[in-house]
């Protein structure tokens, strides 16, 4: 355990890949935090705007749940989001997509507004978790807001 401690925090590989030529020094660690938190909130949004085909494994293949044909959100348009019932259950089955898929992060909690206002039909909800990247443990919060009409979500971290 305390190698893992030893360990410099670095910048996500894909992060690091990407901006390789445009002259970003990764090894001051805020600009590594800024970073890998930036990282979260991208990947965040690709989850929740990605949507897969609801079909159960075949019996015995349960281990399949986890599986990558499972990445992202049911079919949105089957949720009756006016229904405090229902917009609580989607608020489950997100914080158990981003407990599955996203493992930088710990504690994650997702919440939604209690009533929704009839002359905005967007659905917001925030993400409350835990950023959980050794040796760093702080809290971190996205504020996500769903488009009904076109289902995209579009995540941003609140500061």
């Amino acid at each position: 355990m305390s190698e893992l401690k030893d360990k410099p925090l670095v910048a996500p590989l894909l992060d690091r890949f990407l901006e390789q030529n445009k002259g970003t020094d990764f090894r001051q660690s805020h600009q590594i935090v800024r970073s890998l938190r930036e990282s979260i909130r991208r990947d965040l949004e690709n989850l929740f705007n990605t949507r897969y085909c609801c079909v159960s494994p075949p019996a015995g293949y349960s281990h399949l749940d986890d599986c990558v044909l499972n990445y992202g959100l049911p079919d949105l348009s089957t949720i009756n989001m006016t229904s405090f019932d229902s917009r609580n259950e989607f608020c489950r089955r997100i914080e158990k997509a981003v407990k599955r898929f996203e493992p930088r992060i710990r504690s994650v909690k997702v919440k939604t507004d209690v009533a929704i206002d009839n002359e905005d039909p967007t659905i917001r909800f925030r993400v409350e978790a835990t950023l959980n990247v050794n040796p760093l443990q702080e809290m971190i919060i996205f504020e996500s807001a769903l488009n009904p009409v076109n289902q995209t979500v579009n995540v941003s971290e609140i500061f």
